[in-house]
């Protein structure tokens, strides 16, 4: 890893293994799609290595949108059939919340029949027509009920299909035998490769484990407010308590990506609209030790810990392990902090925010029961007006974007609901 405390072949992974929690059959068509679209890419000789990193990363991502629409019909119907609701919400979720924001509209096109491209206004028509070859492709290999003949492909060049797609396609599979690669499982290795010879910026690396986080919001946007507003709180607290540099890309990471493994938490209990029963809680805390499992072997083992052991007591009385103050450092416990603050402050589904001197007489409490520290709970008692104001900005920023792709989902398939009939 060398200085780089994340690297662009962290991103890959965590990326990969966190879409391997939420859906295996999602997360492997993504990753394969990825691939073929790479190969095609690459046959072009145009783009750099961060361009290609970019653009499998997008490739991997590009039925992002199933998660808020669904798809108890499986997922062949949802790329033959019913293909705009997640076309549009993965378009609204990458050029909202991802890095990759200018390239989004190859997600909203993939779908679009090649003869009706000339009617749209992108310059990344050609790069799209390349992804829709790509979907395609593994889904006639793979997958049943998905309703394509054996000559779907030479049928339909320059109708559902690019025909230059299909060339640069036999090109790429020429120069590179790459589908020999997918059929060993090599091309896992390949595409680590490519990641490995990359160097993504700090804000590239940010956004991308920032759009995962998101992700959640498919399911639940309280979890994804709780996390930012942990996010916030552990920086503004790290901060004052005069941490590094260093330290505070720590916090940072592992703050972003504490509550990662309520990703597979069932909806009835992240929503519950009452205090869990013992049951449910014993479920809910089973989150902790997914983050720690989607994270462990990827991320630098600092940042784990954090995530990981954010519900930990330095009285021992946390969990799931039951750690101590000794066993617990400072970063770890201003994370812990951090949650508390944010849960306090911030409305669940069975509860209002409390006041600002509730919020401090509760995290005063716990502090003088030894069960967080004193140190950090000071800083943000005497810091909470200016510590609240920070994140509000930033809670304004997002709340922005929410309401954009809101508003903007209906408008967008009212317009692409012309083109159904026309589809195959």
């Amino acid at each position: 890893m060398g200085t780089e405390l994340v690297s662009a072949k962290d991103i890959y992974n965590i990326v990969r293994r966190t879409m391997g929690v939420m859906d295996a059959k999602i997360q492997l068509h993504g990753e394969i799609t990825g691939y073929i679209f790479y190969n095609m890419l690459k046959a072009e000789g145009q783009y750099t290595s961060v361009e290609l990193a970019e653009y499998v990363l997008l490739g991997m991502l590009h039925d992002v949108g199933m998660f808020k629409t669904g798809y108890k019909e499986g997922i062949s119907q949802c790329e033959t059939i019913n293909v705009w609701a997640h076309s549009i919400y993965g378009y609204l979720f990458m050029k909202y919340l991802s890095p990759v924001g200018d390239k989004a509209e190859i997600i909203l096109y993939h779908h679009l029949p090649y003869k009706l491209h000339a009617q749209i206004k992108s310059k990344y028509m050609k790069i799209t027509q390349y992804l829709t070859l790509a979907d395609k492709m593994d889904v006639f290999m793979r997958m049943e009920g998905h309703g394509m003949d054996q000559d779907y492909f030479q049928r339909n060049c320059d109708i559902t299909i690019s025909s230059k797609a299909v060339e640069v396609f036999q090109s790429a599979q020429n120069s590179y035998n790459f589908m020999d690669r997918l059929k060993s499982g090599e091309y896992q290795k390949e595409v680590e490769n490519l990641f490995g010879a990359v160097h993504f910026s700090e804000k590239q690396k940010q956004g991308f484990l920032e759009m995962l986080v998101y992700a959640i919001d498919f399911r639940s946007q309280q979890t994804v407010i709780h996390t930012m507003s942990t996010k916030t709180f552990a920086l503004e607290l790290g901060r004052l308590m005069h941490v590094s540099a260093m330290d505070l890309q720590i916090l940072y990471y592992g703050s972003l990506l504490h509550d990662i493994g309520k990703i597979v938490i069932p909806l009835s209990i992240l929503e519950a609209p009452r205090r869990l029963t013992d049951e449910e809680m014993k479920v809910m805390k089973a989150h902790v030790v997914i983050t720690d499992k989607i994270l462990r072997g990827i991320m630098d083992q600092r940042i784990v810990n954090v995530a990981a052991r954010h519900h930990e007591k330095l009285d021992g009385t946390g969990y799931p392990n039951g750690l101590e103050g000794g066993e617990l450092t400072e970063l770890e416990r201003i994370a812990a902090v951090a949650d508390i603050l944010s849960a306090l402050y911030g409305k669940r589904s069975y509860k209002d925010s409390f006041p600002p001197e509730r919020v401090k007489e509760i995290l005063q409490s716990d502090a003088d029961q030894g069960k967080i520290c004193s140190e950090v709970v000071k800083a943000a008692v005497g810091h909470y007006d200016e510590i609240i104001q920070n994140y509000e900005r930033q809670r304004n920023e997002t709340m922005e974007r929410y309401i954009d792709i809101t508003n903007q989902y209906d408008s967008i398939y009212a317009r692409f609901k012309e083109y159904e009939g026309v589809m195959f």
